[in-house]
């Protein structure tokens, strides 16, 4: 009875050392299968990334061999055409009899004919080639670009940068790049204190003079009724109405010596003009501090609104319906008139007010509108331009 039991006793421990032994063979195998699975996923995407690389090289090599081909055989084909033109020349220039220069010439020209033929052809059959091979290498690179394992880079065209200073510093440097016939369009400049370009409208009046626009006003399309941060930065489209930016107005005036002519389109009369032999924006810290002086009498036929012994606003500072520096301790001249401006008490000029259409132009009583009082109390300008130029060279910073 002890026997059959101890016997039963040993089989019964036998099968547990067994199942044991298999399990830890089942792991072990296990993570030697997910050990492989991981190196095999490693291996399939340095692959594919090594086919990547290698396949958009090989784009650019491909195409570098094919147009040497094309070019060694441009340059052939050239050479036959030249030694059979000097065949031609030398006929011409013999003293064979002339049935037979005639014969050998139409032989040539014949022969000519032909080879141009070949060659037109040959061009175009190289032309496929490099089609086709083109394409084959971007369907390509498009698979190994649908692999989640690893996404190939598209091939791009890399601009080159242009060198800072390689940019015009205003308008009147850009006169100096354009073709006698150009009257005015949108150029890309850098001030020399700014950090970034921006475009801007020129005008340029004789092929000697390049002014550079600050203010556009036309139709009414572009609201002027704006905050400080909007005429710091500057608004609108420079191809329509636009004010360029108190930053960049003073970025550009304190190159140098500035000029200031504005351009005034009455509703009932021809263009009239205001020019100042200098003008000048301060920075935001000194709330962009107008400096406008030398009204140039002589040539202006709108009078003085800006720097007037009666309203000067040489000195004013820049006023918003948000920011008020006018000289009114008890009003704000922006928010009252719809603008922003150097008010004073509050103006004799005023461009960027609400934009009013005739008849109401003529006899606005409220005095909103583009306002210029030398010119008429209450007429609000139809049209109104505003525009700088340097009349010194640039200073050096």
């Amino acid at each position: 009875m002890f026997v059959k039991q101890f016997v039963l006793l040993v089989c019964f421990l036998l099968c547990v050392l067994e199942s044991t032994r298999l399990a830890d063979s089942n792991v072990k195998h296990h993570k030697k299968r997910r050990a492989r699975f991981r190196r095999r996923e490693f291996i399939q995407e340095e692959v594919q990334k090594t086919m990547s690389n290698y396949m958009t090289s090989m784009k650019g090599e491909i195409t570098d061999i094919i147009l040497d081909e094309m070019i060694s055989y441009y340059n052939d084909q050239q050479m036959k055409l030249f030694d059979l033109e000097n065949e031609v020349v030398k006929m011409k220039n013999s003293s064979l009899p002339v049935r037979n220069v005639n014969v050998t010439f139409n032989e040539l020209v014949v022969q000519m004919t032909k080879q141009e033929r070949t060659f037109a052809l040959n061009i175009s059959f190289m032309e496929n080639k490099v089609k086709n091979l083109t394409n084959m290498i971007n369907v390509l690179l498009n698979e190994l670009q649908m692999k989640p394992a690893q996404r190939a880079k598209p091939l791009i065209s890399v601009k080159r940068n242009l060198d800072v200073n390689e940019l015009p510093t205003d308008c009147d440097d850009v006169l100096r790049q354009q073709s006698p016939s150009t009257s005015e369009g949108i150029f890309r400049i850098k001030p020399r204190s700014s950090t970034e370009s921006f475009e801007v409208k020129c005008i340029f009046e004789n092929n000697v003079t390049g002014w550079t626009v600050i203010q556009r006003r036309f139709n009414g399309t572009v609201d002027f009724y704006r905050g400080w941060n909007d005429y710091k930065t500057g608004f609108g489209d420079v191809q329509m109405e636009f004010w360029l930016g108190n930053d960049k107005i003073h970025q550009l005036t304190k190159q140098g010596e500035y000029a200031l002519r504005i351009d005034l389109k009455p509703w009932d009369a021809s263009i009239l003009i205001a020019e100042y032999g200098q003008f000048r924006l301060e920075n935001e810290n000194e709330k962009y501090k107008l400096s406008v002086s030398n009204f140039l009498a002589n040539i202006s036929t709108a009078g003085d609104s800006l720097s007037s012994s009666w309203d000067n606003a040489n000195g004013a500072s820049f006023s918003t319906f948000d920011h008020d520096f006018d000289n009114l301790f008890y009003d704000n001249c922006a928010q009252i008139y719809h603008g922003a401006w150097w008010f004073t008490n509050c103006f004799q000029s005023h461009l960027n007010g609400l934009y009013v259409r005739t008849p109401l132009a003529l006899q606005n009583t409220a005095r909103n509108g583009l306002q210029w009082n030398t010119y008429a109390l209450h007429h609000s300008m139809q049209e109104t331009t505003m525009r700088i130029r340097r009349q010194t060279p640039l200073e050096m910073h």
